[in-house]
C-alpha cells in the first residue's frame, strides 16, 4: 500500500518506522508473548536506531519495563520468578522441608533452561518442559517425576495469575500419579531379630519406630516431655522448625512391648529424648539423632542378617513404618485407628469423615496388637528358640 510506512529492521526482535503527525519513529516488537509498540521520541533515523538497539538489549537481558533500584519490579527470568514463588510459599507458611524440596526442583529446571539459552519466563513452553522431563527421566524415579511435573504446573500457574506469563503451558496437562509398590515391611520375626542384633544405643530408637509406626524424622525430634509413661502416650508434636509432615499433632499409645525400652532411657535433663553420640561439633552428645546415619546403620544390620535391603527389592528404615501398618491391620485393628496413629489422612468417604477415635479406644486397640509381652527383644527371641 502507498500509505504504509517504511519498516526498518533493527536487531533480531525490533522493527522501526515513522508514525504520527510529527513523524517520530516507533519501535515495533513482541515481548512475553505480546505485541508491543514504543515511541522512540525522535524523527532522526540515526538516533532512532541507537534507541532501538538499546531497547533490543533490554529485551534480551529481560530488563524491559524494570526501573533501576525498584524492589517491586516484575520478574522476567525464570530464576527471578522462582525466587518470588519460593518467597510466596514462605509467606504462606509452607514447611521448610517442602520449600527446600521445591527449591531443588526449580533450581534444576532453571539451570536446564539457562543452558539452552531459554532463561526468560516467556521462553517456557511445552517443548522446553518435555526436554527437561526427558533429561530427568534417567536420573529419578516415577514418584519424583510426578512431583516435579506437578510443581512446575503449579509454579507456572502462579506466574500466570500474576501476569508474568501470557499462559500456563501445563494448564491442561495431567500427570499420572504412579502406584506405589506394596512392600509391607519386615515381619515381626525379622523385627525381633533386628532388635536383638542392634547395639544398646540404637535398639530403643528402632523399637520406637517399629512399635509406634512413626516416621524417623518424628522420632528424631521427640523431646523428653513428649514421652508420657504415666499416661501411657507418645505425643508426636509439630513444632516451629521441626514440623511433622502433615503439620498436625497426634498421640500414639505405648504398647507393652515398647514400654521397657522407654523406661530404660536416661532420666537426666536433655533437649531430645534420643540423642546422638558426642562429636567435635557437639561434645556434650546432646544433639538429636542423624536419621541418614540411622538408616545406614539399619541397612548394615539387614545385610549381616541376610535380609534384603534397598527401596526397590528390600527394606529401609522407613519399612518399619510399613511393617507397623501391615501387622496392625492383619491383627484386625481398624484401618481408621492405624491411620490416626500414623498421621495418615482418612479416606474421603463419609465413613472416614465421621469416624473419631477416643483416647480410651486408642489405648484399648493398642493393647490388642500382638507385638509381644513387653520383655526385651533378646528374651523374646531366646524363648522362641
Amino acid at each position: 500500500m502507498k500509505n504504509e510506512p517504511k519498516r526498518i529492521q533493527v536487531g533480531e526482535f525490533t522493527v522501526i518506522y515513522k508514525r504520527g503527525k510529527k513523524g517520530h519513529y516507533t519501535a515495533d516488537f513482541h515481548h512475553d508473548g505480546q505485541h508491543c509498540r514504543r515511541s522512540l521520541r525522535t524523527s532522526n533515523l540515526k538516533i532512532a536506531r541507537q534507541r532501538a538497539i538499546k531497547l533490543e538489549r533490554e529485551i534480551i537481558a529481560g530488563h524491559l519495563g524494570r526501573t533501576k533500584g525498584a524492589d517491586n519490579a516484575a520478574p522476567r527470568t525464570i530464576r527471578q520468578g522462582a525466587d518470588e514463588f519460593l518467597a510466596f510459599l514462605e509467606t504462606e507458611k509452607r514447611r521448610r522441608k517442602t520449600r527446600v524440596k521445591y527449591r531443588g526442583i526449580l533450581h534444576n529446571f532453571v539451570s536446564f533452561a539457562e543452558a539452552r539459552k531459554a532463561g526468560r519466563l516467556a521462553d517456557v513452553d511445552m517443548r522446553l518442559i518435555d526436554k527437561f522431563r526427558a533429561h530427568r527421566r534417567p536420573l529419578i524415579g516415577d514418584k519424583s517425576m510426578h512431583h516435579e511435573g506437578v510443581l512446575l504446573k503449579r509454579f507456572l500457574g502462579w506466574c500466570r495469575q500474576r501476569k508474568l506469563v501470557a499462559e500456563n503451558p501445563l494448564a491442561e496437562t495431567k500427570f499420572r500419579r504412579p502406584r506405589p509398590p506394596r512392600r509391607g515391611g519386615p515381619t515381626l520375626e525379622q523385627i525381633n531379630t533386628i532388635l536383638n542384633a542392634a547395639d544398646e544405643r540404637r535398639r530403643p530408637i528402632l523399637a520406637v519406630l517399629a512399635f509406634t509406626g512413626m516416621r524417623s524424622g518424628e522420632c528424631q525430634h521427640l523431646q523428653p516431655e513428649d514421652v508420657d509413661l504415666r499416661g501411657n502416650w507418645v505425643h508426636i508434636v509439630s513444632r516451629e522448625g521441626y514440623e511433622t509432615k502433615t503439620g498436625e499433632n497426634r498421640d500414639v499409645p505405648i504398647h507393652p512391648r515398647l514400654r521397657p525400652f522407654l523406661e530404660r532411657q536416661p532420666k537426666h535433663a536433655r533437649p531430645w529424648f534420643f540423642t546422638g553420640p558426642a562429636t567435635p561439633k557437639y561434645p556434650n552428645g546432646d544433639h538429636y539423632i542423624n536419621t541418614k546415619r540411622l538408616n545406614e546403620y539399619f541397612l548394615t544390620i539387614l545385610e549381616k542378617l541376610g535380609i534384603p535391603t534397598g527401596r526397590e527389592d528390600g527394606f529401609t528404615i522407613h519399612s518399619l513404618r510399613h511393617a507397623f501398618k501391615t501387622f496392625c491391620i492383619n491383627s484386625r485393628i481398624p484401618r481408621e485407628v492405624v491411620d490416626a496413629w500414623q498421621g495418615h489422612a482418612p479416606d474421603r468417604s463419609a465413613g472416614g469423615a465421621y469416624y473419631k477415635l477416643t483416647p480410651e479406644d486408642s489405648q484399648r486397640f493398642m493393647k490388642q496388637v500382638p507385638f509381644g509381652t513387653g520383655e526385651p527383644a533378646a528374651s523374646a527371641v531366646e524363648k522362641e528358640v
